[in-house]
């Protein structure tokens, strides 16, 4: 089994700001995504077939609901 022994000592406010941190990398990782990737399969794509926007509209309802609770 995994040992999270360590993770007991880091506070609660370090570790929100943790996860924080992880929804921005995510963020950025998406917007280095090709654009072949994003429009794939769409034949006429249109400004709301854009995946980055959902994936970063996603990321910041989840990364808000964090910092407020």
């Amino acid at each position: 089994m995994l040992n999270f022994d360590w993770a007991s000592s880091i506070s609660v406010e370090t570790a929100k700001w943790i996860i924080i941190g992880m929804f921005v990398l995510m963020g950025i990782g998406v917007m280095f995504l090709p654009k072949r990737f994003i429009y794939a399969g769409i034949d006429d794509p249109h400004w709301y077939h854009n995946l980055k926007i959902w994936a970063i509209i996603a990321l910041s309802i989840i990364g808000g609901t964090y910092l407020y609770f």
